[in-house]
């Protein structure tokens, strides 16, 4: 007897990395036989169908401007605080600048009015979400609502350091309460905004910006390699359970072929990205192609949005957009913000990194790279040339830690936790479906 076929929705907030990784979900239960519905603004409906998911659009006449461009100005206000050290950082906030934190609140109301209509119009048997657990008709769903969590995992752990905070499991407790001290009354706005859209929905108002994972309606889903984990801070908070790997396949069709301009030029080839977020500090971007002008290496750049207003050397080639996971499959070292999404493509690929943090999660994948050894971590609030690129030769040529990263991409390749949660989505549904 062959086991049912679920129709699954899968949705995320609007955000290149959530996306990414709820697609790599929606594969993942795809290559598992379940129908797969993919929900999004228009302009992403290319990815559903290289996926094989069916696609439902988003009412642009409620969402207006996409999240992702409210985000952007926001950061582009704030883009000198994210070259300061952590705790620096969140010193000194105006009251303006407390208000303008919280403006995300917003997008989650246009969210909600959106979504309604398409839960109310469609039959699923589940819903598989990222970052929309706050969302009121998510949360009144009677159908099983499964979170999936495609940040760094540490957040989930009750002990350690505060996420988003960079610091290492060993550093002073001392800072960790400095940190969250000045964090929280940086965020103390958004914290009461988002409170409010809880109370709303008749719910605890447990919202901060340093723990703004909310209890779950069943379970979730962590996104981290088994070698990676924070194992030594468990216990972890309850209904979390991780998988290994759910890396997007490359897109379809697409391979990536060297550029002629890099052919016949010597050295290594380095992957360059700043992700979609940090791209857009051009300050930054500058600071890192000038050292790598001088490197000595190939070097493809993902240059974002504002690419135009770079200038790329000899030794470089790149394009607003690359095909990220192509291209790393054939580079010998990332250079990367450490953003989740591509933190796990590099460790999926077996590639080493250099990680150069800006902001949120990225700074505790950069500590964890430094205190797993298998690359190395370059601060942007005190970059220096030739540390740069100090830690660029000492990745290429040390054979210890590129093993290293090898064994971690051959452990998530063979883990069956992929499998392990899919089953249990399904049991979830069926045991649902017989109450």
């Amino acid at each position: 007897m062959s086991k049912p076929s679920y129709h699954i929705l899968i949705t995320s907030i609007e955000a290149y990395g959530h996306i990414n990784a709820i697609c790599g979900f929606g594969e993942l239960l795809a290559r598992h036989g379940h129908k797969v519905t993919f929900a999004q603004r228009l302009k992403y409906k290319k990815l559903a169908d290289q996926h094989g998911f069916n696609f439902i659009p988003f009412d642009e006449t409620i969402i207006g401007t996409a999240c992702e461009d409210v985000f952007l100005k926001w950061i582009d206000a704030n883009a000198d605080k994210f070259r300061q050290e952590p705790i620096e950082r969140f010193k000194n906030y105006t009251e303006e600048e407390k208000e303008a934190a919280s403006f995300g609140v917003e997008l989650y109301r246009k969210l909600n009015r959106t979504l309604i209509p398409i839960l109310g119009a469609n039959s699923f048997d589940a819903i598989v979400h990222d970052g929309l657990e706050i969302i009121d008709c998510i949360y009144r769903q009677t159908i099983p609502v499964i979170s999936s969590f495609s940040a760094v995992p540490l957040i989930l752990y009750e002990k350690g350091p505060p996420g988003l905070s960079g610091f290492s499991l060993d550093s002073d407790p001392k800072l960790w309460e400095e940190y969250e001290k000045c964090c929280n009354e940086a965020y103390s706005k958004m914290n009461e905004s988002f409170n409010a859209l809880l109370r709303e929905s008749g719910r605890s108002e447990v919202f901060t910006f340093l723990q703004w994972v909310l209890p779950l309606k069943s379970i979730g889903f962590y996104h981290y390699p088994a070698d990676l984990d924070y194992t030594e801070l468990e216990p972890i908070k309850s209904g979390w359970h991780r998988i290994d790997c759910y890396v997007r396949s490359p897109d379809e069709g697409s391979t990536f072929e060297l550029p002629d301009k890099l052919k016949d030029k010597p050295g290594k080839l380095i992957y360059f990205s700043l992700g979609s977020t940090a791209s857009n500090d051009l300050k930054m971007m500058d600071k890192c192609l000038s050292a790598l002008a001088r490197c000595g290496h190939r070097v493809i750049v993902s240059m974002g949005r504002r690419g135009d207003k770079l200038n790329l050397s000899d030794n470089m080639w790149g394009q607003e957009y690359v095909n990220q996971v192509a291209v790393i499959e054939k580079v010998d070292l990332v250079i990367t913000h450490g953003g989740n999404n591509t933190f796990m493509e590099t460790l999926y690929h077996g590639k080493p990194m250099i990680v150069i943090p800006w902001l949120g999660d990225q700074l505790d994948n950069a500590q964890r790279v430094v205190d797993k050894e298998i690359g190395y971590r370059v601060n942007p609030w005190e970059f220096d040339e030739d540390y740069f690129l100090n830690c660029i030769e000492k990745v290429l040529n040390d054979q210890q830690l590129q093993e290293r990263v090898r064994k971690i991409s051959e452990n998530m390749r063979n883990s069956n936790s992929g499998t392990q949660a899919v089953k249990m989505i399904e049991d979830l549904i069926s045991n649902h479906k017989k109450c």
